[in-house]
């Protein structure tokens, strides 16, 4: 039995007891509410008649100048009587076992019993079509409460299989569509926007694990290779010592950096975001360089901190490696601007080198990449550059410096709630 079945019948189950209690309720109640009626009714007729009946020569007589309902009504009847024997009678009398009349009985003088007959068909009818009615529309309650139970199953169920059907795709490995959430902000829509989430993120890892599989399996070929025809050169005493150790140590140290980035790469960040002075952090890094790279670093800094929301170690991994490599592509000056800009902090390093062409620009920060051979470097540092600004929900950009390249790292500032 499917989900929305189960649903649809629980639905209908419920409704049918819910219908079913107020019927027996409901019939209880006006069945209640007419015998109060009819005993309030026999008790006025009964004081009515007892006040009209006398005793006179020691027989009941009625009184009164018009009771002439007494000899045309067709809803009461009354009799006086002692000891079984029936002294007056008036109105309309029914057989004793009627089933649609009520009686009551009052005492009279001398041994006299007055006992009344009060019609009650119209109260019984109305009782009856009152359960009639209850017993017509409880099957119509039921049939509209599943009717309404299959179409509000078929809202529940139709995310969840949907869901279902994505994590049995995702269990295989196999990354499905993004599953539409169903309108509203509940709980199913919460659930389809966090399973969305998790396949992204699982995407994202897997994309990681593959391009480190593949870039080290390619990058790692070179120095590897290298570090393979040193040994056995060595061994063979086709070179000596002194030059085969420093050869190998480069590529050692090669492979190392390579695998550092790589390990880098392919991990989410841990980012905590949180206000950080710009100024001052440019400050700290270029402060932290070897002289002579320092000297060749201008700072075009606002007098004014300007205040990002941040994480300091990202931040310094991406302009870090955005200053190195503008100080590696170009033998002058080196700039570092920044500056505000559509609420954002734009963090702006320029070079004068030789710069790249358009299709040059758009890969860039692609892992690996390298259009100057001749500029020692693992590839990796724009990546990880734009890695870590897209950590701190900021992006990292190219344009032509002509001559040279500027790398603009944009950064969200720090707003009033974030302060």
């Amino acid at each position: 039995m499917t989900l929305r079945l189960r649903i649809a019948l629980g639905t209908a189950a419920l409704a049918a007891l819910a219908a079913g209690l107020h019927l027996l309720v409901g019939y209880l109640s006006f069945a209640q509410l007419i015998q109060e009626d009819i005993d309030r009714d026999l008790e006025l007729w009964s004081q009515a008649v007892a006040a009209g009946i006398v005793i006179q020569h020691g027989l009941p007589v009625l009184q009164g100048d018009d009771w002439s309902w007494a000899g045309t009504g067709h809803t009461i009847g009354f009799r006086v009587s002692r000891g079984g024997r029936i002294y007056l009678e008036g109105g309309v009398l029914p057989p004793d076992d009627a089933p649609d009349w009520a009686w009551t009985q009052r005492e009279l003088k001398d041994g006299f019993v007055l006992e009344l007959a009060f019609y009650v068909g119209d109260y019984q009818n109305a009782l009856m079509g009152q359960l009639r009615a209850g017993m017509i529309s409880l099957p119509l309650v039921v049939l509209l409460a599943s009717v309404l139970g299959w179409w509000l199953a078929g809202r529940i169920a139709g995310p969840i299989v949907q869901l279902s059907e994505a994590a049995d795709a995702l269990s295989s490995m196999h990354f499905p569509d993004p599953v539409r959430p169903p309108p509203g902000d509940d709980e199913l829509a919460r659930l389809a926007k966090s399973f969305n989430r998790m396949v992204f993120a699982v995407r994202d890892a897997l994309e990681r694990e593959r391009a480190f599989t593949r870039y080290a399996s390619h990058e790692l070929r070179t120095p590897l290779a290298t570090l393979q025809a040193q040994m056995e050169a060595l061994e063979a005493g086709l070179v000596d010592q002194d030059k085969a150790l420093p050869e190998s140590r480069k590529a050692l140290e090669r492979m190392r950096s390579i695998l550092e980035g790589l390990l880098t790469l392919s991990r989410e960040p841990q980012v905590t975001l949180e206000p950080l002075p710009a100024g001052a952090t440019v400050r700290q890094l270029v402060a932290a360089l070897p002289e002579e790279r320092a000297r060749r670093v201008r700072l075009e800094l606002p007098r004014e901190e300007v205040w990002i929301m941040g994480d300091e170690e990202l931040l310094r991994r991406a302009l870090g490696n955005l200053v190195d490599n503008a100080l590696k592509h170009s033998e002058g000056e080196v700039e570092v601007r920044l500056s505000e800009e559509d609420g954002e902090a734009v963090f702006e390093v320029r070079d004068y080198g030789d710069g790249v062409d358009d299709a040059q620009l758009a890969r860039l920060a692609d892992p690996f990449v390298r259009f100057n051979s001749k500029v020692e470097g693992t590839g990796l540092g724009l990546s990880l550059a734009r890695q870590a600004a897209q950590a701190m929900r900021g992006r990292l950009e190219f344009e032509h410096g002509r001559p040279g390249l500027k790398a603009l790292l944009r950064l969200p500032l720090v707003e009033d709630d974030d302060a």
